[in-house]
């Protein structure tokens, strides 16, 4: 039972890690506004997980790198990646205004102070954070799931990096986990039944 139970895991985690590549459309949303054009439209084109919806919206994280909205390779990742390599890791309350945009606690801000906000979290220049929206951070209920937003880096060819977004993710790990304890469960009760039909 338990190399089965071995098997099963291990198929998971494989199958896990064989998903296919995530592209995106990235556009923007509202040109009106002017530079820097917030929020951006994501719009998943092909590999992209269950969860993922099929569109939302982001803002930059990258203050310096310029890109042209269109449709790139993308990679979720803990930190913001340069190259392909490790960069810088995404701030805690840059995921808070994240989650605070998405959760609806940032209605009447304007999504370009919104995003001048993000760069003030990643010390980006003169940039900081808004008063209203600093105020708002602090209640638990308008960042709700800040801990599960991601980076979505984009890349062009030859892994060039073309800017870093922003993506709202599921409780890492959590179905896998999930069929852990299922399978542990069901291991117990055979044990169990084993042992009452030898009494």
């Amino acid at each position: 039972m338990r190399k089965q139970l071995f098997a099963a895991l291990l198929a998971l985690v494989l199958c896990g890690t064989a998903a296919a590549d995530l592209y995106v459309d990235i556009g923007i949303t509202s040109p009106g506004d002017g530079w820097p054009y917030a929020p951006y439209v994501i719009t998943p084109t092909s590999g992209a997980p269950s969860w993922m919806p099929a569109t939302f919206d982001t803002f930059c994280v990258e203050r310096y790198i310029t890109f042209t909205p269109g449709n790139y390779r993308a990679t979720i990742d803990e930190d913001i990646l340069y190259a392909g390599v490790g960069g810088l890791t995404l701030a805690d309350d840059a995921k808070k205004i994240y989650a605070a945009y998405l959760n609806g606690a940032l209605g009447g801000i304007s999504a370009n102070t919104i995003q001048e906000s993000v760069w003030g979290t990643l010390s980006y220049g003169s940039y900081s954070i808004d008063s209203t929206i600093a105020g708002i951070m602090g209640d638990n209920v308008a960042i709700a799931g800040w801990n599960d937003v991601k980076v979505l880096n984009l890349w062009g060819s030859n892994d060039q990096d073309i800017q870093s977004q922003m993506v709202m993710t599921p409780v890492p790990g959590a179905g896998l986990l999930g069929v852990i304890g299922i399978g542990f469960a069901s291991l117990r009760l055979r044990r169990r039944k084993i042992a009452l039909e030898k009494s």
